[in-house]
């Protein structure tokens, strides 16, 4: 349990600090990207009102005056006059007979005339105001305007070049991420055993004691048992011996339980050997015919013989007779209790199912019956005998030998599951 609950907080942690690196980076790449977005906006926006040239000057009133606490851009930083010459652009007129014409393409390099005329004709021809093509190896953005004699040109923005940071940035994210997230995990496992270092030494000692004080309460109690034994000896055997005598192996019964459950906490206490695990469901459902009968309970099982699982065969043998004993207890009056034992159907695994009737179970919300001391009557004046652990200890045996358990119902009766994987 300790080793699960190591693992659980490393996973969670390393979790948390996903969380936190994706929403980090997360907002730092849409401010990348949303700043490179209003770059291309703005700088059309100066080609289009200089009717496709760029410089120092003219491009000042677009991309703001830093200066001024008002109309300062704070995600695009101070301007500099320098930063215009780092733009590629080129511009196509619009000719009196329609025609596209390049006027300016001083500041491209390696672009198709043929492929600028022809995708400009397309604009023109299409009444698009703005878009993006791609031209060559790169894509650019484009905006129409309408020069003084009111003709049409068109500007065009390579901004692959001004993505490029962000597509950097995106990649550098990524690797410190992951770096970040590997450096955090390695960290963690060597530090995780000393961090939950208090939570192990109280579960040790909460381990310890329940251990102890069930030995220390054994000795009082087969004082009691053998004094009531002595007054029935005498001939005193009133319904208060009866009585006494029912409690006295209540409470033990009860002792057994806790030490047994505080035992089975750890995986290390348990050496796992290739059992049979058909014998031992056999012989414990046939152990059981007695008290079924006297129960009047129909009772029936099926098992597959040669079934192996790797577990401790005292272990195993308390399971199943815990979930016999929960089938007896909670079965309906007059009603069945079946045991079958079968292979999972890809072969690898063992399937345990106890199932007994339980009308009243339908609808029910099971999901905290394997907590210990959990009764469905919280008032515990339930006419069912129980402590409200033996499924708690289920569960702890089961995850001791790496298997699963669960609880439905189907039929009018609830099924207890249990999967356990085959020993090759």
């Amino acid at each position: 349990m300790i080793q699960k609950f190591r693992w659980k907080f490393i996973g969670m942690s390393i979790m948390a600090l996903f969380v936190v690196l994706v929403i980090t980076l997360g907002a730092l790449l849409g401010v990348s990207y949303t700043q490179s977005h209003n770059e291309v906006d703005r700088v059309l926006t100066a080609l289009v009102n200089n009717q496709g040239q760029l410089t120092p000057r003219n491009a000042k009133p677009v991309f703001g005056n830093q200066k001024d606490p008002i109309n300062k851009n704070f995600l695009a930083g101070e301007y500099n006059p320098e930063a215009v010459f780092q733009y590629r652009y080129f511009t196509v007129a619009e000719t009196p007979q329609s025609n596209p014409r390049i006027v300016n393409d001083d500041n491209v390099y390696d672009v198709g005339r043929a492929e600028i005329l022809s995708t400009s004709k397309r604009i023109f021809k299409d009444k698009t105001t703005d878009g993006v093509v791609t031209i060559g190896n790169n894509q650019y953005a484009y905006r129409v305007g309408k020069n003084q004699t009111g003709r049409k040109f068109i500007v065009y923005l390579n901004e692959s070049l001004i993505y490029h940071r962000f597509s950097l940035l995106v990649r550098v994210s990524i690797v410190l991420g992951i770096g970040a997230l590997i450096v955090f995990a390695l960290v963690l496992i060597l530090v995780s055993k000393k961090a939950i270092g208090p939570i192990i030494t109280t579960y040790r000692k909460q381990r310890e004691f329940i251990t102890n004080a069930g030995h220390e309460l054994k000795t009082p109690l087969a004082i009691i048992a053998a004094n009531t034994e002595m007054e029935e000896m005498l001939g005193n055997n009133s319904e208060w011996n009866k009585s006494t005598k029912e409690q006295v192996d209540r409470l033990t019964r009860l002792i057994n339980r806790l030490i047994a459950l505080a035992r089975t906490g750890e995986t290390g206490e348990v050496v796992l050997n290739k059992v049979d695990f058909s014998e031992i469901v056999k012989k414990n459902v046939n152990s059981f015919k007695s008290v079924m009968q006297k129960n009047n309970l129909k009772y029936s099982g099926m098992i597959m013989p040669d079934l192996y699982v790797k577990a401790e065969k005292n272990v195993l043998s308390e399971l199943i007779n815990i979930l016999l004993d929960n089938a007896r207890k909670y079965c309906d009056k007059d009603g069945k209790v079946l045991v079958t034992l079968t292979k999972g159907r890809l072969g690898t695994n063992a399937i345990l199912k106890v199932a007994n009737t339980y009308k009243e179970g339908k609808g029910k919300d099971y999901s905290h019956f394997f907590e210990r001391f959990y009764r469905e009557d919280e008032s515990h004046n339930s006419k069912h005998s129980g402590f409200g652990i033996g499924l708690a200890m289920a569960q702890e045996i089961v995850h001791t030998f790496h298997g699963k358990i669960h609880v439905s119902h189907k039929d009018d009766m609830i099924i207890f599951t249990v999967i356990l994987k085959l020993a090759k």
